[in-house]
């Protein structure tokens, strides 16, 4: 049973079920198991990591194991799991926490009447005998354990035991050297207060339910929580399943970044710099930039608009324009901002709209070849000329008038060559010889960037309450789970490739939490309900057993990655669904 309280995720269940949770800080991340022990261990730019099963954990209490049937409960929130055990009248708690700075999971492990208990760590990674004085330190390979409380090996079963009375903390890690690791566990406890006062920081909205407190903290700390330092690179990674190679993403980052601009605007201005010094000498936008510097998938049709809207926004929001000065390769980000836009404008035709030519995959639908004329990549063109208007204002004047002129260039030429008057909605793209007409979720930025007019934001919108929501679509056979990112799915043969070529997955009719927000911030500017549809891609997960944001889903399709950075945009509609406009 699920319910939520403070901001937590709060989960009743048997002893012996799992319960999957990420963490992660800025140099590695661990799937907690929801019985006190590790699915997975991962760090930046490390190809061999481990994976399930890593680490287990049995407790005995009075020398007897906890009934697995016995129920436990396991609450969820920011860095941390905690499950509480019952075992007659005495609780054993495990608490696993990760400190943003640290490669290593740290556990406090305590029972509630301060008696003696045994644990057992299953560490199948451990090969030698360890060293035992006092406490105990292990060292083998790129992994070490310490803990305070002495601890018996046993090499044939690879495990540690130890009986501590009443408490006993460990830290372990994965590929940090043996001195880090030491001065970490030393600070076991300052870690642990730094780890609840992030969690105390946060700002929540005024007026959420319970469940809405816990899916705000769930999207904040997705942002948070993939931050990543590798030497010069500070920036966000899509996922933890994004960190071989640790690789940030232009427009994966310009979501992510939306949640934090208020709260921890040095992060942004970090990934800003990140991609700013990333970018190609002739102008191009990759996909996404390594940690190396060089470009993961090179040459993107949104990439160069996302970054002059990402730091148009971080400008706008904090009004420190220091970092338009910061030098680059190119001269400095400012400049920056003309090379993107001059190179992304050599796809341009005389309409002035960037004609993408052939099969063609380079945008954020990365399995749809989505040919000439592409809507969404139109309207994120559109802001970024009427966001370098902004920026080069004062600076260079007639730059700035000649940005403003294409923007209404480009807004007048998406409305008269892509917005279908008989079906109330801009068609997903359009070729010289085929036009594909279903209803895609990512048409919003029309609306959301003032280019579509009162009249056909209006229809836009009934038409995504018709079409888009399932549990209005009655055509669609899934039933209520949210927003799909297109409808109908795409049907010619080689338009959907891989997991898109089936419907209702990935970017072919599956929920993509990200851009639900974007629609549900949409509504929220327009007066209508919109709690329900941002909602659905929590309550479908916790539903399934997910606890941390997941990348997308459907009923027809796994869902895809967890703790995905992108999907903290639920927290800015949460934060903004009530104040002015933010996309000015």
């Amino acid at each position: 049973m699920v319910s939520f309280e403070k901001g937590a995720i709060v989960l009743r269940s048997p002893a012996c079920e799992e319960a999957a949770y990420d963490i992660g800080s800025e140099k590695a991340a661990v799937v907690c198991d929801g019985k006190g022990g590790l699915l997975c261990y991962k760090v930046n730019d490390r190809q061999q990591n481990f994976v399930e099963p890593f680490f287990a954990l049995t407790l005995l209490v009075n020398g007897q194991p906890i009934d697995p049937a016995s129920e436990k409960t396991v609450k969820m929130i920011g860095r941390t799991q905690e499950v509480t055990f019952r075992a007659g009248q005495e609780e054993i708690t495990v608490v696993t926490f990760m400190e943003k700075s640290v490669n290593g999971a740290f556990f406090r492990i305590f029972s509630k009447s301060g008696k003696a208990f045994s644990a057992t760590f299953d560490l199948r990674a451990a090969k030698a005998m360890p060293t035992k004085t006092g406490a105990t330190y292990f060292e083998e390979g790129d992994l070490c354990l310490s803990s305070d409380a002495p601890m018996d090996w046993l090499r044939e079963n690879e495990s540690f035991y130890a009986t501590v009375n009443g408490e006993l903390r460990v830290l372990l890690s994965f590929g940090e050297s043996p001195a880090a690791h030491k001065a970490a566990f030393a600070s076991f406890d300052k870690a642990e207060r730094a780890v609840k006062e992030e969690i105390e920081a946060v700002r929540l909205p005024a007026a959420l339910s319970e469940e809405e407190k816990a899916f705000y903290m769930m999207s904040h700390f997705a942002a948070l929580e993939n931050f990543k330092s590798a030497g010069a690179f500070r920036a966000f990674a899509a996922g933890t399943n994004y960190t071989y190679p640790l690789r940030t993403y232009f427009r994966d980052s310009y979501f992510t970044v939306l949640s934090m601009l208020s709260c921890h605007p040095d992060l942004v201005r970090d990934e800003i710099m990140t991609l700013a010094r990333s970018i190609e000498k002739d102008g191009t936008c990759p996909s996404a930039v390594k940690s190396d510097g060089t470009a993961f998938w090179g040459n993107h049709f949104d990439s160069p608009s996302l970054f002059v809207m990402e730091l148009f926004d971080y400008v706008a929001a904090t009004g420190d324009d220091t970092i338009l000065f910061e030098k680059t390769a190119g001269g400095t980000v400012l400049f920056e901002v003309k090379r993107v836009l001059d190179k992304l404008s050599d796809s341009c035709d005389q309409t002035g709209l960037i004609y993408k030519q052939g099969l063609n995959r380079r945008d954020w639908a990365d399995e749809v070849n989505r040919g000439g004329y592409v809507t969404y990549v139109e309207a994120l063109f559109a802001r970024a000329l009427y966001c370098a208007s902004v920026l080069f204002e004062g600076r260079d004047d007639a730059l700035s008038a000649a940005y403003k002129a294409r923007f209404e260039q480009v807004k007048n030429a998406i409305n008269s060559l892509l917005f279908d008057g008989e079906k109330g909605y801009y068609v997903n793209f359009k070729t010289t010889d085929f036009t594909e007409e279903n209803l895609s979720i990512d048409t919003v930025f029309t609306v959301l960037f003032g280019i579509a007019d009162e009249s056909k934001a209006k229809r836009v919108l009934d038409n995504m309450e018709a079409l888009l929501e399932s549990g209005n679509n009655k055509k669609q056979s899934g039933g209520d789970f949210g927003a799909m990112c297109v409808y109908p799915p795409y049907a010619k043969v080689g338009e959907a490739v891989h997991k898109s070529a089936r419907p209702y997955d990935y970017h072919n009719g599956a929920n993509w939490p990200f851009l639900t927000a974007m629609y549900a911030y949409a509504k929220a500017l327009s007066g209508r309900e919109w709690r329900d549809v941002l909602l659905a891609p929590f309550r479908y997960a916790v539903s399934n057993g997910i606890y941390t944001a997941v990348e997308y889903f459907s009923p027809f399709c796994k869902a895809g990655s967890r703790l995905q950075a992108w999907s903290s945009a639920v927290a800015f509609v949460y934060d903004r669904a009530q104040k002015e406009k933010f996309f000015k």
